[in-house]
């Protein structure tokens, strides 16, 4: 009923991301841990901001209560960042800048889509200003032209 773990790589696991990445500031390689990385991270603390906005948006009562908690929080997790362990800000502000940002790639049109041709013939009286010689107006000429056809 369970398939041994040689026959499943490693990129179709769930622990995929714990694996030995390099380190260009030291030179080395390190462990990684997905429960120390800053999206697991981000990841977390989101679920948790989620969970007490879902709770705090039940009443006025729990949403002002929650606002001026957040505020506080605000104030005190940059205090962290200016306090003791300026080093900690240092590495985050360096990891952000050495990522490397990919976006999604330019939007290709497909095959089918698009204008319809057109014939040589369209494209000549669209762009010419020729009057009809019979009555002066344009976009006819004078075999196909409406007053000298009524005659």
């Amino acid at each position: 009923m369970l398939l041994s773990e040689k026959y499943i790589l490693r990129r179709w696991t769930k622990n995929v991301k714990q694996a030995r990445v390099f380190d260009p500031t030291t030179g080395s390689y390190v462990h990684t841990d997905p429960g120390h990385s800053l999206m697991s991270r981000h990841s977390m603390l989101s679920y948790a901001a989620s969970d007490l906005v879902d709770e705090g948006s039940l009443t006025d009562v729990r949403s002002t209560f929650l606002l001026s908690e957040f505020q506080s929080l605000r104030i005190r997790v940059k205090d962290i960042d200016t306090g003791g362990e300026v080093g900690m800000s240092r590495n985050r502000n360096k990891s952000v800048e050495e990522t490397q940002v990919v976006c999604d790639p330019n939007p290709v049109r497909a095959k089918g889509c698009g204008k319809r041709l057109k014939s040589k013939k369209e494209k000549a009286l669209s762009q010419s200003n020729r009057q009809c010689r019979a009555c002066g107006t344009s976009g006819h000429d004078r075999r196909t032209c409406p007053t000298l056809q009524n005659r």
